[in-house]
């Protein structure tokens, strides 16, 4: 089970380089729009060569609005919201609140309840995770971009998230999770050309690069990523997961500094240490 948590946090890490490697070679939601139905295409094809059982028509609108709240409107939102000027710095900081937010609603949608060494824990791996953004964070707030609107646009996204998150333990936790995971990403590629749509996204450059890139989101980030947090959300507890995944801006960073020569400092260094003992104390038993 251990494995399955690095690979998550590891896969789910790549997803904010990804980020800047599409930068100039596609819009941020066309590219979103262009990796989800890829995924369902690869989900489909191998829920019919398995022949996996299909939803029913009465859950399939369930199956629909998990796709749209956990993959389309949740990146949709965010990359708006760092479209239209937030620092990624402060949308960081917001996401940092995501395991805070999804034990409160876990608690009180599905009664799951969460002890006193777990939400120590998330406190101390959200303390590290804002000294790991820090530098970003003083650098990105000179610039402005702090609205009231992209502050609700990124608020809005790590609800969205959050409820996806609550949502597949519910009523469709024990459907077929291959069908599932095509449904939802088909749901929300349509969220994703929606907001291309409205923002008039156009850049798509025609090169290996591109693919490259598109094959890696739909295949390891949507196939392998988001496939295996829905996976262990139907395991373990969904506080669990969401503390998880807050390792995933700290090695991202120290990621950056390997392939884009960026720097880290000591604080973040030690944010980072602090991230992980954060996490690794939410896990112990009382």
């Amino acid at each position: 089970m251990v494995f399955l948590y690095v690979l998550l946090v590891l896969i789910w890490s790549t997803g904010f380089i990804t980020g800047k490697l599409i930068v100039g070679l596609m819009d941020p939601n066309i590219y979103l729009g262009i990796r989800f139905f890829l995924a369902a295409l690869l989900f489909f094809a191998l829920a019919l060569w398995q022949r996996r059982t299909f939803p029913s028509r009465q859950e399939l609108p369930q199956q629909i609005l998990a796709g749209v709240l956990m993959s389309g409107l949740y990146l949709g939102l965010a990359y708006v919201a760092i479209a239209k000027g937030l620092p990624a710095g402060v949308m960081a900081l917001i996401g940092a609140l995501q395991p805070v937010l999804v034990t409160f609603l876990a608690f009180l949608l599905i009664k799951e309840k969460t002890s006193f060494l777990s939400m120590l824990g998330m406190l101390i791996g959200i303390i590290g995770l804002v000294l790991v953004i820090s530098p970003a964070l003083e650098l990105d707030m000179s610039h402005g971009g702090v609205t009231l609107l992209t502050l609700c646009l990124a608020v809005g996204a790590i609800l969205a998230l959050s409820l996806g998150a609550i949502y597949q333990k519910m009523s469709i936790a024990s459907s077929d999770i291959i069908v599932s995971m095509g449904i939802q990403n088909l749901a929300a590629g349509v969220v994703a050309f929606g907001f291309v749509w409205m923002l008039g996204e156009h850049v798509f450059v025609a090169q290996w690069s591109s693919y490259l890139l598109l094959f890696w989101g739909a295949v390891v980030l949507s196939g392998g990523g988001v496939f295996l947090m829905v996976w262990l959300l139907r395991k373990i507890h969904a506080s669990q997961v969401a503390m998880l995944l807050l390792l995933a801006p700290p090695l991202a960073a120290v990621e950056s500094y390997f392939l884009f020569s960026e720097t880290m400092t000591m604080v973040q260094v030690i944010g980072f240490v602090i991230t992980i003992a954060g996490v690794y104390f939410s896990r112990l038993k009382a």
